[in-house]
């Protein structure tokens, strides 16, 4: 009985038109560091190479020439604090490596111009993101407030979920069997992860394959 009752709930599933789903993967590279290169708190901080992006893509073909964009991107996230005060006077200020990994979710809706081969579109969507597994290695910079004695100085993690906006633009190339797509993509977050020295504006340029 249960097979028919699922049987019959998949019949009654409209069918979608073929070619409304694609699915691949992209790839890039930002143009933006995840901290400024700033100082505080008795610490220079400067960002370390996370020279790459790269993770699963999911696309909806919709009339109108529109299209929904999902993704899940990882990228490493790093930076060092060294101490900028004279040696004499840097007791406990121990240089630091911070790192984690970072996921971002867009979605996105774009609109594609139609041509025979080469198709342009604009994006714009939201895009949450994650912080993961964050440490460090050397100075305790990453302690937030609720943690024993801490409190907000440079560095302080004040959270690991944030969510921004995203605008990006860029062409759809057709092959025989493949679509490879190649865009600029500029994601605004609203708040910060480390106090005083996250980078906000985040630029990528990323390539995609779409089967």
């Amino acid at each position: 009985m249960g097979k028919l009752l699922l049987l019959a709930s998949l019949c009654a599933i409209p069918a979608f038109p073929a070619g409304i789903f694609s699915a691949g993967v992209l790839g890039g590279a930002p143009f933006t560091d995840v901290v400024n290169n700033t100082s505080g708190g008795g610490y220079a901080f400067n960002a370390r190479s996370s020279n790459y992006t790269v993770g699963p893509s999911i696309q909806i073909n919709l009339p109108l020439n529109l299209r929904f964009e999902f993704d899940a991107l990882y990228r490493p996230y790093r930076f060092a604090a060294t101490s900028n005060v004279p040696a004499p006077l840097a007791t406990g200020l121990a240089p630091a490596n911070v790192s984690a990994s970072q996921w971002a979710f867009p979605m996105l809706a774009q609109y594609r111009f139609k041509f025979p081969v080469v198709s342009p579109f604009l994006e714009a969507g939201l895009s949450v993101n994650h912080l993961s597994g964050v440490s460090d290695v050397g100075a305790d910079i990453i302690a937030g407030p609720g943690t024993s004695g801490a409190s907000v100085t440079p560095a302080s993690l004040i959270r690991r979920t944030n969510a921004g906006v995203v605008i990006g633009g860029g062409v759809d190339l057709k092959l025989p069997i493949v679509r490879i797509s190649g865009e600029l993509r500029y994601t605004r977050e609203s708040q910060p992860y480390f106090a005083n020295v996250s980078n906000l504006n985040q630029a990528e340029l990323l390539v995609g394959i779409h089967f």
